[in-house]
């Protein structure tokens, strides 16, 4: 690992994508292919993840998106607990993540849980990483993710069970044909765990994690129908989970549950060669309803907590590319999308947001140079059974790659993005000690970011820097001895250095790596921004033949500040290694794994929330 650690920091550079037929190295994706770039931004700093490599594995959402540079996730606790992103420092409202493009954050606020994004159905996830709202609207200071689902036409089935520590046990089932002019996608999962694990304790005392459990259920299908220039795709994704909440480290829930619904429908129509060869149409619906429903009848502090949301959302996405003369591609889009929440304690609040998006990407001197500028308009009502407002987001943003050979890339982006508050903060329940505020105003930011790519068969090489500027941001704090409430409290400013490497020096081996450093500083006091580490490195090396598979993984977190005051307690730095082999013969293959192979009790992640120790997870399946 030393060796490996040296080429780190020798090499240092970005994003990766892998295939599993290791002979075939001139097919590997690598970071910022100009071959669909993540949402057809092709100067933006991003990473794209194929599940591929991964599969037969036992891994969350989670830990697949840790690997990308600039993002450090969240745990609150281990495996089915919450889960949240954070890209290049920001909180977790401010990152978007779609589905196939269509939006997953709730308005209610705390950003996506990503614990409630199974991966049997996801192809890949790609990563734009940066200020983003001039592709996505409010919400994207930090970036996006959009998570890529299988696609419907490549026939395959598969089914595998995984048990391991804990009690943890998972079932996946999917299947995927093409009939005609017809295809469908069908992915089924479980998953459950007894939960509780040992952790170390502020006093050194070894305890035991209770009410740690859960279980959740997936049923993800898409049907999609072609012919000539036509594709509609109607898809649907529905997930439920239970599970307990066991608190904050030491002072822990025994009776606190936590149960999530989402349902999500789109209906996408392509047509190609609309009116004429050189326009594509693209029309998107979608529906989505979220439930949350948490009880804690007898808090440690506080009286008892019975709570429970709904959540609708629903819109319209119209997009026009044109392929226009001087080698440009140009797309106009709008949106319209509502969301209405359904708790009284709120005050039944609602949003109503209308776009307007136009961007134009040209490519000049025979590919040497492309420039890509954007901009979007975002107008949004918001209002609530005591007051109602307007307001608007302008989120314009260029981005330039100037490309002197086939495998190196300059790239630079600078722009500006916002987020609107959500529900919580403006109409949060006034509890006494805690209340929301209706009187604040959006976070602003402007953004900017500079580096190179080189892409390779043998090797794939970025870095870059990275500067965000934060006005206007938005946190609960002491407005008194005894009351908190979220004000706009000022600037913050969040830079840093990202680099990555995929190496592979012989057919069967593979080296890849990520490491990001952040200084994220609150500008009025100078302390570190909370949850924010300012090191992460993350190393997996891969040695495989046609029927066996071992790799080997290594994760450091540097020390996480707890609160957003100066000299503010920190969690310990962690280092945490995982280590797997894989057998496959003709349509079988075996996984067995060991996570955090050193038995590492000290971990604790965000607030303070312990993580697991030494757990063992073993797959078994069938693909065909």
């Amino acid at each position: 690992m030393k060796f490996l650690l040296l080429l780190i920091l020798i090499f240092p550079v970005s994003g990766f994508s892998l295939q599993e037929n290791s002979t075939e190295l001139d097919t590997v994706i690598v970071e910022d292919t100009y071959i669909d770039p993540p949402l057809d931004y092709p100067s933006a700093f991003s990473t794209s993840i194929e599940l591929e490599e991964f599969s037969g594995e036992f891994n969350t959402t989670a830990e697949i998106l840790s690997f990308s540079p600039g993002v450090f996730v969240r745990d609150f606790g281990g495996l089915g607990q919450l889960k949240t992103i954070s890209i290049r420092g920001s909180s977790n409202d401010q990152v978007v993540i779609l589905l196939d493009g269509v939006r997953l954050n709730n308005p209610l606020g705390g950003g996506v849980d990503l614990s409630t994004i199974p991966l049997d159905f996801v192809e890949k996830f790609e990563i734009v990483r940066g200020g983003a709202s001039a592709l996505a609207g409010s919400d994207a200071l930090g970036g996006v993710v959009n998570i890529v689902t299988k696609p419907t036409d490549v026939p395959f089935t598969l089914a595998s069970a995984t048990y391991g520590s804990f009690e943890t046990f998972g079932i996946n089932a999917s299947r995927a044909q093409k009939i005609g002019n017809f295809s469908y996608l069908v992915s089924l999962s479980h998953a459950q765990s007894e939960g509780d694990f040992k952790f170390k304790s502020v006093n050194d005392l070894t305890l035991t994690r209770i009410n740690n459990d859960f279980h959740s259920e997936s049923l993800f299908w898409k049907v999609q129908y072609e012919k000539t220039d036509w594709t509609i795709t109607l898809m649907n994704e529905f997930f439920y989970d239970d599970r307990g909440v066991p608190g904050l480290g030491e002072f822990q829930e025994p009776d606190s549950n936590q149960k999530d619904i989402r349902n999500l429908t789109s209906l996408t129509i392509n047509k190609e060669n609309f009116i004429n060869q050189n326009l594509d149409f693209n029309l998107i619906f979608f529906n989505r309803f979220d439930m949350l429903e948490f009880t804690n009848p007898e808090p440690i502090l506080g009286p008892p907590i019975d709570t429970l949301s709904k959540t609708y959302s629903f819109g319209v996405n119209p997009t026009i590319v044109w392929y226009a003369p001087y080698n440009q591609l140009i797309t106009f889009s709008s949106e319209i999308r509502a969301v209405f929440l359904r708790n009284e304690d709120f005050d039944n609040p609602k949003r109503l947001t209308a776009s307007l998006f136009a961007s134009d990407e040209i490519v000049l001197f025979d590919e040497l140079l492309t420039l890509n500028p954007i901009f979007r308009y975002d107008l949004y009502r918001t209002w609530g059974d005591l007051n109602d407002s307007f307001d608007s987001g302008i989120s314009p943003k260029l981005g330039i790659v100037v490309s002197p050979l086939n495998y190196l890339s300059f790239k630079g982006n600078i722009g500006r993005s916002y987020r609107a508050p959500n529900f919580s903060e403006l109409f949060f329940p006034d509890e006494g000690f805690i209340s929301g505020n209706p009187n604040l105003k959006p976070e602003t930011s402007f953004d900017f970011d500079l580096g190179f790519v080189i892409s390779h068969p043998m090797i794939s090489f970025e870095a870059n820097y990275f500067r965000n500027k934060i006005d206007d941001l938005i946190l609960f704090v002491f407005i008194s001895a005894t009351r908190i409430e979220p004000r706009n409290v000022g600037k913050v400013t969040e830079q840093g250095f990202e680099t990555s490497i995929v190496l592979r020096p012989l057919s069967y081996i593979e080296i890849l790596g990520s490491y990001t450093f952040l200084d994220g500083e609150l500008e009025d006091t100078g302390a570190q921004l909370p949850g924010r580490p300012r090191n992460k490195l993350d190393i997996r090396a891969v040695l495989k033949t046609n029927i066996f598979k071992i790799y080997w993984e290594t994760h450091y977190v540097d020390s996480i500040p707890v609160t957003p005051f100066p000299n503010s307690r920190s969690t310990d730095p962690r280092t945490t290694y995982d280590v797997g082999t894989k057998a496959e013969w003709e349509n079988i293959f075996l996984t067995f794994e060991i996570k955090n192979l050193l038995n590492n009790l000290d971990v604790r992640d965000a607030l303070d929330f312990p993580l697991p120790g030494r757990s063992f997870f073993v797959t078994a399946g069938t693909k065909f």
